[in-house]
This record gives C-alpha cells, sequence and structure tokens, in this order.
C-alpha cells in the first residue's frame, strides 16, 4: 500500500462516523482509533481552577508559586519537623519545602525575608506548575 493510499484512507475515516477501522494486506497492518470527545475536552475553560491562597487577597502578601510539577512535602522526612509553618520568618535561602518531581527531591526556597502566613496545600499533596504554595508577609529589616 502506498503513502498517498493509506492517507486518503486516513481522511475517509475522518469524514465518517467510524470510531475503529482495521485493515490489513500482505505489507500493511494497522488500526485506526478516533479518541472520544470525552477523553479530550475541547473546552479547557471546564477544567477546575488552580487553588489560591485567600490569605492572598490581604493587601502585600507574596504567594510562593510552584516552580515545577511534583509532590509538596513540608519536612525533609516524615519523621521531621516542617521546615516552616505560619508564623515562620523566613529569610532569602531558606527552604520552604521540597517538591518531588521524578523521584528527585527539589528544594523550594525563599527569595526574600518575610513571615510565612498561611501554606496553602498540604503534606503530600500533588500540585501543579504555578500553583500557590503559601503566602508570605514580607519584612523589611
Amino acid at each position: 500500500m502506498k503513502i498517498e493510499e493509506l492517507l486518503k484512507l486516513v481522511d475517509a475515516i475522518k469524514a465518517s462516523d467510524l470510531s475503529e477501522f482495521n485493515i490489513e494486506t500482505a505489507d500493511v497492518k494497522m488500526t485506526l482509533r478516533r479518541a472520544s470527545k470525552s477523553q479530550f475536552p475541547e473546552d479547557t475553560t471546564a477544567l477546575p481552577p488552580v487553588p489560591t491562597s485567600p490569605a492572598a487577597k490581604e493587601e502585600g502578601l507574596v504567594e510562593v508559586l510552584a516552580p515545577l510539577v511534583g509532590t509538596f512535602y513540608q519536612a525533609p522526612s516524615p519523621d521531621a519537623k516542617p521546615f516552616v509553618g505560619p508564623g515562620s520568618t523566613v529569610l532569602p535561602g531558606d527552604t520552604l519545602c521540597i517538591l518531588e518531581a521524578m523521584k528527585l527531591m527539589n528544594e523550594i526556597e525563599a527569595e526574600m525575608q518575610g513571615q510565612v502566613v498561611d501554606i496553602v496545600v498540604k503534606d503530600g499533596d500533588l500540585v501543579e506548575y504555578g500553583q500557590v504554595l503559601m503566602t508570605l508577609r514580607p519584612v523589611r529589616s
């Protein structure tokens, strides 16, 4: 079967209502499946919003955002105390939390001096890129 014939076949199946098509010749064995519309939503506005912190509405607070997708951990190990909690004062470079991605532990560090106001996610939660992890109130020295 020539590539032109395959392309015509694919176009014909696209134009039909078939959800699956199988063909087998001496030199080609092919199955074409159409994904159901429920598998790939066309309207992404129906996706749930990424949670934000209610405390972020307070004037001047800074949101700490997840720089990658991963699992959020408040402590270096399950039996250790958390790096920070509400009310903790942090300096630039202090570890705020860990995001585990692909078996790598990524320490998320404070970029400014501040006080932790709220930790939005729970220990062990899967977080998305750009999701708010916690909020800080800037402290000027």
